[in-house]
């Protein structure tokens, strides 16, 4: 059965990186090598629940930027895309209620809408949560666990498609692991993450939760050793998504405020840095809107729901 940690980022993973792709290379802001660091979630976020697009594939680890790379990997995320791989479809519209919108296992209850365990996990009398196997995968240790409860509060001790009102999922990711053959990053993030609104009748689904995560990796690249420091978080506060059968619905309340920095050092060259932070609000209409400050210049932007170009001024 499919673990409910992976329903979160499916669908729209590589259309974002895509996208990262071609806007860099027409609007960057930057071509640092702390700047480039902010352009991917750090390693493990895609384990967490969050709204950055991870990616479990570790050949997506950082590495500072070298001739032949493009320029994805050389300029940091500009006006016109979210850091951090993008912003996860179930935050902008991009996934519908009913089969005919659905984007694989799982979304046929629309965004942030099943949310199966999986067969290692298991209730506890003692905590009152499903308690999930310590997993370890290329070096990292995942722990997971949820809480379900109904529409009255009560506790139960699996998800039920009917009953289940309310959903907290608490994971965490750590360890380190080698890429790119002469890289290794250590890891350290974890998320809390709650969606009401799920029990058969509900006129909407609110979501809150946070995230916060660091990732530290030693290499060399070109022969020259370079160390760097990554950090990233969000803070997801009273999102409401209408339910509306049978197409796409964005949110039209709350807010998303996200964050990341990189301190990127290789030997004989002064050390980079940069930093940047979003914050998105949902104010009802089909536009949400966006600040963006980045290395401490402040745009206000738009996006268009569910789809549509960032655009700032």
């Amino acid at each position: 059965m499919q673990s409910p940690l992976r329903i979160l980022v499916l669908g729209g993973t590589a259309a974002l990186m895509a996208a990262c792709a071609s806007d860099n290379s027409t609007s960057p802001i930057a071509a640092s090598e702390a700047a480039a660091a902010l352009v991917s979630a750090p390693i493990g976020f895609d384990r967490l629940n969050s709204s950055f697009v991870g990616d479990s594939d570790i050949s997506f680890g950082f590495m500072p930027w070298r001739p032949g790379d493009g320029d994805l990997f050389r300029f940091g995320p500009g006006w016109h895309e979210f850091m951090g791989g993008g912003l996860g479809e179930a935050f902008i519209g991009g996934i519908g209620f009913g089969p005919g919108f659905a984007l694989g296992p799982g979304f046929g209850r629309g965004p942030f809408g099943d949310w199966r365990d999986s067969d290692d996990c298991s209730f506890s009398t003692t905590s009152n949560r499903v308690e999930c196997s310590t997993v370890t995968r290329r070096g990292l240790t995942i722990n997971r666990s949820f809480s379900f409860t109904d529409a009255s509060g009560a506790v139960q001790q699996a998800f039920d498609r009917g009953t289940t009102n309310s959903v907290n999922v608490m994971a965490s990711v750590a360890g380190s692991t080698t890429h790119h053959e002469t890289a290794t990053s250590t890891v350290n993030a974890s998320s809390d993450f709650t969606v009401a609104g799920l029990a058969t009748g509900s006129a909407q689904r609110k979501v809150d939760g946070k995230s916060a995560g660091t990732e530290s990796t030693t290499g060399t690249r070109n022969g020259d050793a370079f160390t760097s420091l990554r950090s990233a978080g969000d803070t997801v506060s009273g999102i409401v998504i209408p339910i509306q059968e049978g197409r796409p619905t964005y949110p039209t309340a709350g807010s998303i405020i996200r964050s990341m920095q990189a301190t990127v050092t290789v030997d004989g060259q002064t050390p980079s840095t940069s930093s940047r932070r979003e914050v998105i609000t949902y104010d009802g209409s089909a536009t949400a809107q966006v600040v963006i400050t980045h290395d401490g210049v402040t745009r206000n932007c738009t996006k268009p729901l569910p789809h549509g170009r960032l655009n700032c001024q």
